[in-house]
């Protein structure tokens, strides 16, 4: 007997090399073990009434959730939903979302003979040479391809913020913004990040509260960067004593250590609402429906946020917890396990492992002590 709903986090369904992804036929494996098992996928509404009140009209379920809205959710995860019967929830991260790049064409077009295999889309990463580093780009989804999503009822869309960055959330300098590889759009942070700023801990934007260095300090440290070669100036042995004896030279003149300010409570409550709101928005304008439902960015949330996404009006808050999902427990605070690239057998004992309350808990705790 089922006890609990294992709730499934997906990100990429393509060939990429990376802890994120999966292959299309390990993904359709997935399926169809939850096929063959008796699994139905169900919606976030079915999920809250269970929760709440522990009527259920199935055998056993899962939910199937994909964060972020990379272009493969399109090509691969789409089509192979549909062709063995199951929905999902696609969290969007709006600000990354293509205008005008819709291929109109996935697995379905090659399976009906539509087109030849070399004509599905390629989902794969690319990189381009930035400053002589390497940049990372992902093939994301356009209005489009989000929309026909949403028309055919498989795929729920909903908000996973409008810019899923991080904040720099400590006063304490710890190096310099240089040219550097970037492997995800993730890395970026709210402040400022031209060459040779301040660079601090950064923390996700919706779990911390927010340094901003001097302006003054900011201007002047790019500015020495710019006047003495830009990208170049890096090359040098000691560049980051010059940078950090500028900054020494601002606390002196200044006659202070401090050299920024953290924003108040009130000012990051006023940030995390706009960010809320304006991911909800967008979200449900272009596909024409109130939204209800959000995923914290690398699962990171506090009271504060807490509280105002419940303002805002989402009822279904997913987190990145693992655990049980069974009755009594809070729509807002729903567990999910990431399904990374393990085999196929791995896949079947987490299934199993998070539809049983009791061997769910048994698990996440032994798993915190390890």
């Amino acid at each position: 007997m089922q006890t609990s709903v294992p709730v499934l986090l997906y990100h990429h369904i393509n060939y990429d090399d990376d802890v994120l992804s999966i292959p299309p036929e390990l993904f359709e494996e997935h399926l169809k073990f939850l096929k063959s098992e008796g699994y139905v996928s169900i919606t976030k509404e079915q999920l809250g009434e269970y929760l709440e009140t522990g009527k259920k009209d199935w055998d056993k379920a899962v939910l199937i959730t994909f964060d972020d809205g990379y272009l493969d959710t399109w090509v691969h995860a789409y089509p192979l939903l549909k062709k063995y019967g199951f929905n999902a929830i696609l969290f969007l991260v709006t600000w990354t979302v293509e205008e005008d790049e819709f291929t109109g064409l996935n697995l379905e077009d090659y399976w009906s003979g539509k087109i030849p295999k070399e004509r599905i889309p390629d989902c794969s990463s690319t990189y381009i040479k930035e400053h002589g580093c390497r940049i990372k780009m992902i093939r994301r989804l356009c209005w489009e391809e989000i929309r026909t999503m949403e028309r055919s009822g498989i795929i729920d869309v909903q908000p996973h913020t409008k810019m899923h960055k991080k904040v720099y959330a400590d006063s304490k300098i710890i190096g310099f913004n240089r040219p550097r590889d970037k492997h995800s759009a993730w890395q970026m942070v709210k402040g400022d990040e031209r060459f040779g700023t301040p660079d601090f801990e950064r923390k996700p934007e919706l779990a911390a509260r927010e340094f901003t260095a001097d302006k003054e300090l900011r201007d002047m440290l790019a500015k020495y960067v710019e006047d003495n070669g830009f990208v170049e100036f890096f090359k040098k042995p000691n560049w980051e004593s010059e940078l950090n004896q500028i900054v020494e030279r601002y606390k002196k003149e200044k006659g202070s250590e401090e050299i920024g300010r953290f924003e108040t409570e009130e000012e990051q409550a006023s940030r995390i609402r706009m960010e809320l709101e304006v991911a909800k928005g967008e979200v449900g304008y272009e596909v024409k429906k109130r939204c209800n439902a959000f995923s914290w960015p690398w699962g990171a949330y506090n009271d504060l946020s807490l509280k105002i996404a419940k303002e805002v009006g989402f009822k279904y808050l997913f987190t990145t917890k693992v655990g049980a999902n069974s009755p009594g427990d809070s729509t807002y605070e729903i567990k999910r396990f990431g399904v990374w690239k393990k085999d196929l057998d791995w896949f079947k004992s987490r299934v199993r492992l998070y539809s049983n309350k009791m061997l769910a808990k048994t698990y996440s705790m032994v798993h915190r002590k390890i």
